[in-house]
């Protein structure tokens, strides 16, 4: 079944642009796009799209409200977010809000189909350039709460939750740890349940807020 995808972004060229790279893919299908939050809402709300690629700045609004609020709505729709110039205050709020992920424009071309596949199974994507701004950038009392979570982790489950935070599969970690990928399964549900979330994109996005973004 292919992917659904809505493109909504301000400028005409950057969606026709985002619409020739995602034709290039296998399994992906492109149901419109748009320009502004209005008519991105009435689109999200009639087509349910599977994916969203949505940018921060809109002519009538921020996209990142718009992704609370769609998330909010229609929790199965996932959701991109993209940006023309990087602030790490985006990305937390971005994924704070519900996002999937968080490119900024200039990778696109680089890293929007990884991007998809990434969102398509379940996971969150944030690019390297986010990902080290995010570990870099931390303000002190998100340090000292992260260092305070890391004290109460198993050094093992910190280990994997490291590498779950850099995109890694179940069978990657397991390489690289050399573990069974069924003991991986068991640190990440441990993880889960330990935080008290009910998917990987939740647990992602706990580490974010608290700042535990480095392995």
């Amino acid at each position: 079944m292919s992917t659904r995808i809505l493109i909504v972004d301000d400028h005409q060229m950057m969606r026709d642009g985002l619409r020739l790279l995602l034709e290039q893919a296998t399994g992906v299908e492109v149901v419109g796009s748009c320009g502004d939050c209005a008519t991105a809402w009435r689109t999200i709300s009639e087509l349910r799209p599977d994916l969203v690629l949505m940018d921060v700045d809109l002519p009538d609004g921020s996209g990142i409200a718009l992704t609370q609020r769609v998330r909010g709505a229609f929790p199965e729709v996932k959701i991109l977010v993209l940006t023309a110039h990087f602030e790490l205050n985006f990305a937390v709020e971005a994924i704070d809000a519900g996002a999937h992920g968080f490119l900024v424009k200039s990778q696109a071309s680089a890293e929007l189909l990884a991007a998809v596949r990434t969102i398509r199974e379940g996971r969150i994507h944030l690019d390297a350039g986010t990902s080290a701004a995010l570990a870099q950038g931390r303000p002190q009392e998100t340090q000292a709460a992260a260092e305070r979570v890391r004290q109460v982790l198993p050094a093992r489950e910190a280990q994997v939750l490291g590498m779950l935070l850099r995109g890694l599969r179940n069978k990657e970690i397991a390489a690289e740890l050399s573990l069974s990928v069924k003991t991986v399964e068991t640190y990440r549900s441990r993880l889960m349940k330990r935080f008290g979330c009910a998917s990987l994109a939740e647990l992602v996005r706990h580490a974010i807020r608290v700042g535990l973004t480095v392995a």
